[in-house]
């Protein structure tokens, strides 16, 4: 069974979206070990065993992310894993914070809504930076990736973006990435 995909259309629409990790079973696999061994289903742990998630609501998730100065992101991590992965990854795209955003990922794991997440981020980052290619760009060569004066001309990235460059631009580094940094 191939892995279901929406547009940002039908996210931003949608009420609610099954988990992409137990396809709205409320379950996990069950683990076979040995013909008579074997490790029985539990409550998924991705949607807390309700088999799915409910729509972004993108004005309270802004809120959440929103830094006490107009046009700032808050300095310390948000509590809800939605808006910690926007945060997060608009601090990447933006370029405060190139390291690669792991942690992040996992906290929105099975969570239907990740690219409308991604897309907010980006958006995010746009206003707050002034630029949404800072990571990708910083981390393009670490992936075999040329990329080329062109593409460059004209885009004001922040040092954080080249390779030699600061991996932050702020001492705002949750404790919980810190494994980020190695």
């Amino acid at each position: 069974m191939g892995k279901t995909t929406y547009t940002l259309e039908t996210l931003a629409e949608s009420a609610t979206l099954p988990c992409t990790r137990c396809n709205g079973s409320k379950l996990t696999r069950p683990i076979v070990i040995d013909e008579n061994n074997t490790i029985p289903a539990r409550q998924c742990p991705h949607c807390d065993g309700t088999g799915s998630f409910a729509a972004v609501d993108v004005p309270a998730l802004l809120k959440l992310i929103k830094g006490r100065k107009p046009g700032t992101l808050r300095s310390r991590r948000p509590d809800d894993s939605r808006a910690y992965f926007v945060w997060r990854m608009a601090r990447f795209h933006g370029g405060a914070d190139v390291t690669m955003p792991m942690t992040a990922s996992l906290m929105v794991s099975g969570d239907p809504y990740v690219p409308l997440l991604d897309a907010i981020a980006e958006k995010v980052a746009q206003a707050v930076y002034g630029t949404d290619m800072a990571g990708a760009v910083r981390w393009a060569h670490a992936m075999g990736h040329e990329v080329s004066d062109q593409y460059l001309k004209g885009n004001v990235l922040p040092a954080s973006a080249y390779p030699g460059g600061p991996v932050l631009l702020d001492r705002n580094k949750p404790y919980s990435e810190m494994l980020e940094l190695k």
